[in-house]
């Protein structure tokens, strides 16, 4: 059977995602770093022109050949802006003609495109695969020691995925869609949730400064990744503690490093209870208003000194939030400019 001109649009945009992918040699650089697609370094790379202005009546725009161009709006989210930019990148990598792009949906790939230009259909599947791509979610599914059948159908572990993977909860939603990784039935249960409740739940009684901002909720399993986010983003950092032989983690190193922290809890497993078991240390902390920097953090007995082989638990910030005028951040620190 012939595929439909919808359905052969969408698949030539992936394909081209992802030729993008390997030029660029994204999954090795993304899988071994920050474990987020850089869509602004993607298009400095490719030696496109990207400019950031305060675009009133548009999210973003595509300039014809030959200038080749692309702008994007700085009154919109980090989400949004990364989204559009790919959305745009697409437009060039597939050689489209120039395009306004007023409302971009993150779409999935069950929704009617309800007659849309089949060049907006090519862009929104292009940006889909180049910014949430299967090897993605893979990657931080393993890192994690998530499962589908334990994990993968919790809208809160949804919802830490898609602050690791750079995207809204609804994009995530639609990937998991998209490359068959749940169905969709499961997604559109996953859908219903609602992220201001699992930001609530997360933070308790304590809320970002900023209701766009998120929560997110660090383990052991995030030792030495790079949280990038907004400059109002909290930290709920649960890490397992030794307390029965008196270890503690050490609380102070993130006051040292300008964090406020709003709470410091710790509790044991109770089902079933065992005894001698680690207890979880629960941190809330407010970053640092600069948001960016690394930090490390041991876990001694405060009786004994600083050892080397002491536990530590480190990670790097970059809460920089949305691009906010001129040059990408990235395209900055290519051109030795401060960022």
């Amino acid at each position: 059977m012939a595929r439909s001109p919808v359905a052969a649009t969408r698949l030539d945009a992936v394909a081209a995602a992802k030729r993008v992918h390997e030029e660029l040699g994204l999954q090795s650089r993304v899988t071994h770093g920050s474990g987020i697609i850089d869509v602004f370094e993607a298009i400095a790379e490719l030696g496109i022109p990207l400019m950031f202005k305060p675009l009133n009546s548009a999210l973003g725009l595509c300039l014809p050949a030959p200038l080749r161009g692309i702008m994007v709006t700085t009154k919109r989210g980090l989400h949004i802006q990364r989204f559009t930019a790919a959305h745009e990148l697409g437009h060039v990598v597939l050689n489209h003609r120039g395009s306004i792009d007023k409302v971009i949906l993150e779409r999935g790939p069950l929704v009617p495109t309800g007659g849309r230009d089949l060049q907006e259909v090519a862009a929104d599947a292009f940006a889909a695969e180049f910014l949430l791509p299967r090897w993605l979610y893979r990657h931080h599914i393993r890192t994690q020691g998530w499962t589908v059948a334990r994990h993968l159908r919790n809208p809160d572990i949804i919802y830490q995925l898609s602050l690791r993977m750079g995207a809204s909860y609804e994009a995530t939603c639609w990937g998991l869609v998209g490359h068959q990784i749940l169905p969709q039935g499961e997604v559109d249960e996953l859908r219903k949730a609602k992220v201001a409740q699992l930001k609530a739940s997360l933070g308790e009684e304590f809320r970002p400064n900023d209701s766009w901002a998120d929560v997110w909720r660090l383990t052991g399993k995030d030792d030495g990744a790079e949280i990038i986010g907004n400059p109002e983003d909290l930290l709920r950092i649960d890490l397992e503690e030794e307390a029965g032989s008196g270890h503690q983690w050490q609380v102070e190193a993130l006051r040292l490093a300008g964090y406020e922290v709003l709470s410091d809890k710790s509790s044991f497993s109770r089902d079933p209870v065992h005894y001698g078991a680690p207890s979880v240390r629960s941190l809330i902390a407010r970053p640092p208003p600069s948001g960016t920097g690394p930090l490390t953090m041991r876990e001694t007995q405060p009786w004994n000194p600083v050892a080397a082989d002491d536990p530590t638990f480190s990670f790097a910030l970059s809460l920089q939030g949305r691009e906010t005028g001129g040059l990408s951040r990235a395209n900055r620190r290519r051109l030795g400019r401060q960022t």
